[in-house]
């Protein structure tokens, strides 16, 4: 069967990105709360990351927001394998777990006058300045950072602050991203990265 030029590219490209991330793999709420937006096959992603990736990150929204907790979230991704206790027990042995908070970015992110750059930049300087919350922001500190939309006088209304999830991604640079949703908590999660200036590459076939 022959390749086209196109598809060898794409499979050479995917293998670069694997080797690039040293196996590893980074999934965002898969979990059973957001089970009917999911358009994919969690059982498919779980023995992917058994067989391709040697360390598994599990980012996921957890009982401070009345969600699951990571026992709950590890029972559905065992249900997912269909009990398979081999493929299970390789999947945890290379898994992490992290409750990663909920809406860090998205009273801006939804906001109609805040490109996805200017959030970036938002969060870039906050990082690189140790302020956690935007209300934390001095004139001078909104000056800085050079969005014009950003008023010193409506940043009480927003929940806008930078997650300790900052503090676990650096170690995950360049591993693949998995998991959703596209529009909210993945692009938070890749949003944080970029304006770290890490790396996530994001499978397609794997999101939501």
């Amino acid at each position: 069967m022959k390749i086209r030029v196109s598809e060898l590219r794409r499979l050479i490209r995917e293998a670069v990105l694997r080797e690039a991330s040293g196996g590893r793999l980074v999934v965002v709420d898969v979990q059973p709360e957001y089970a009917d937006k999911i358009g994919f096959d969690v059982g498919a992603l779980l023995r992917k990351a058994v067989v391709d990736y040697s360390s598994v990150l599990f980012l996921w929204n957890g009982p401070d927001i009345g969600m699951c907790s990571k026992a709950d979230l590890k029972a559905y991704y065992i249900e997912a394998l269909d009990y398979d206790e081999e493929v299970v027990e390789k999947l945890f042995s290379v898994a992490e777990f992290y409750d990663k908070g909920y809406g860090f970015f998205r009273d801006l992110m939804d906001h109609p006058c805040f490109r996805p750059a200017d959030v970036e930049k938002i969060v870039k300087y906050m990082i690189e300045n140790d302020v956690r919350d935007i209300r934390d922001l001095k004139p001078e500190d909104i000056e800085a950072i050079g969005v014009s939309e950003l008023l010193a006088d409506e940043l009480e209304n927003y929940g806008f602050f930078i997650p300790d999830l900052k503090d676990v991604l650096p170690a995950w640079n360049g591993s693949d991203l998995a998991g959703g949703s596209v529009n909210e908590c993945l692009a938070e999660v890749e949003l944080l990265a970029s304006a770290m200036g890490l790396r996530l590459n994001r499978l397609g076939k794997f999101t939501y």
